[in-house]
């Protein structure tokens, strides 16, 4: 293996293809189609993606800090971007969305970057099936642009699993009252219950995106 400005790449672990598909040899791992790994700046690890990282180490990476990736078909460490530098490569696209300020590849889903979230949010985009409420601070489905305002409400824990909804990877729904909750949640506390749990009124089905 070669050394690179980078250093001597043999050393860094997880220096390999991975696999979304390992039938059809679709580069990857279960959450992303991509064909690229992270080479995380918190521990100098390659990872597939940050989830990846986050579920086997013991602690959280920093995507927005990451800076470097591998290609999965050369193996070359490099400044991270959409298409891989060498030469042998030939431009390959890493995957048709990228984000570098997320630092977000796939290649298997429609993602867009909402700029008000600052975040990548699985969509075609704003204002073509999603719309952002600025007093809500939140990406919502275009079939609810009339909905009932609560200033922040993503900016709190699911009041049912109290995960932080904001950057929650989970969708999340909103009901007739404003109030949050994540998709499951609700179909689960829906079973045996009709009523919001923080203001007791009815509730219903009403989209919002989640974050990736």
């Amino acid at each position: 293996m070669a050394t690179t400005a980078y250093g001597n790449e043999e050393e860094i672990q997880g220096r390999h293809p991975s696999y979304h598909d390992d039938i059809n040899l679709m580069w990857g791992c279960k959450h992303y189609l991509r064909s690229c790994k992270l080479v995380t700046e918190c521990c100098d690890k390659i990872y597939t993606c940050t989830r990846c990282h986050d579920e086997e180490a013991d602690h959280s990476t920093d995507r927005r800090r990451i800076t470097k990736m591998m290609c999965m078909k050369c193996l070359v460490i490099q400044s991270i971007g959409q298409t891989c530098s060498t030469a042998s490569c030939n431009n390959l696209v890493m995957a048709k969305y990228y984000c570098s300020i997320c630092k977000l590849f796939d290649d298997g889903r429609e993602i867009y970057h909402c700029p008000f979230c600052n975040l990548c949010r699985v969509g075609k985009g704003l204002g073509i099936d999603y719309f952002h409420c600025e007093k809500c601070n939140a990406c919502m489905s275009m079939s609810n642009l009339v909905h009932v305002c609560r200033e922040k409400c993503l900016e709190k824990n699911c009041p049912i699993c109290h995960e932080y909804m904001f950057t929650s990877r989970r969708p999340v729904k909103a009901l007739p009252c404003g109030h949050m909750m994540h998709s499951t949640c609700l179909r689960d506390y829906t079973c045996t219950n009709y009523a919001c749990p923080i203001c007791i009124k009815l509730v219903r089905d009403m989209q919002v995106s989640s974050k990736l």
